[in-house]
C-alpha cells in the first residue's frame, strides 16, 4: 500500500473522521500527560506529523507551543483547519520534506507511521532525521507486538513493530532512542529519540 493509497483511504467520505480521531483532545486522553511535557520541554517550532483532524497540534497551540501540522488527506486538513483555524495546517506528506530548508526543535508522530512496513518506513525516518534540529527530539508512537506483521486497521492496514526492530530503524536513521514505553499486553507503544550529533546520512553500520 502506498502513501498515496493511505491518504485517499482517510479522504473517504465512508470514514468518519470526526468520530473515530475527534478534533479535540479531551481530559480523559490517556496520552495527554506524556505529549503535553515533551511539549514543554521543547525548546522550538513542533511539526506535527500526519496532523489528522488537528487535535494535537490544536491542542499544544492552545497551551502555548509553536505547532504546524503536516497531512496528505486533504479532508482531514480541512477538518482541521475548521477546528483549530488559529493553527498552521499544511497539507503534504513526509517525501514532500526531502528537500525542505525547515528545521523543527520537535517532531511529534503520533500513530502516523502505523501505514509503514520495512519497505518504505526506514525512508520516513531518514526524512525526518534530515529536518529535525540537531538539539531536537522526537516523540513518537505506534503499534508494537513480538514480531513485524501487517494488522487489520478501520482505515487502512497498519503495521506491528518489534520494539528492539524500531528502535534499530531509528538508529539506522541517525536517531539515538532515549525512552521506551510498551506493555506487552497492549500493542500501543511510544518512543523518545534525539537526533544522533554530527550524523550523516549512510554513517551507520549494519
Amino acid at each position: 500500500m502506498t502513501a498515496d493509497d493511505v491518504a485517499n483511504a482517510y479522504d473517504s467520505p465512508h470514514f468518519d473522521a470526526e468520530g473515530m480521531l475527534g478534533t479535540v483532545v479531551t481530559d480523559r486522553d490517556p496520552d495527554r500527560d506524556l505529549i503535553e511535557q515533551w511539549a514543554k520541554r521543547t525548546n522550538g517550532a513542533i511539526l506535527d506529523v500526519g496532523s489528522g483532524t488537528g487535535r494535537w497540534a490544536g491542542h499544544l497551540a492552545g497551551l502555548g507551543s509553536h505547532v504546524v501540522g503536516l497531512e496528505p488527506a486533504r479532508r482531514l486538513v480541512d477538518l482541521a483547519r475548521q477546528a483549530h483555524p488559529g493553527v498552521e495546517f499544511r497539507r503534504g506528506s513526509l517525501s514532500g520534506l526531502r528537500d525542505s530548508d525547515e528545521r523543527w526543535a520537535g517532531i511529534l508522530a503520533w500513530y502516523s507511521l502505523i501505514h509503514m512496513g520495512p519497505d518504505t518506513l526506514p525512508e520516513a525516518l531518514a526524512i525526518l532525521r534530515q529536518v529535525i534540529d540537531e538539539h531536537g527530539s522526537l516523540l513518537m508512537s505506534f503499534f508494537s507486538g513480538p514480531d513485524l506483521e501487517p494488522m487489520d486497521h478501520p482505515v487502512a492496514t497498519a503495521h506491528r513493530w518489534p520494539l528492539p526492530e524500531m528502535v534499530d530503524a531509528l538508529e539506522h536513521a541517525g536517531f539515538e532512542v532515549a525512552d521506551t514505553r510498551w506493555d506487552p499486553g497492549f500493542p500501543h507503544a511510544y518512543l523518545l529519540a534525539r537526533p544522533i550529533p554530527g550524523w550523516a546520512r549512510g554513517a551507520a553500520t549494519a
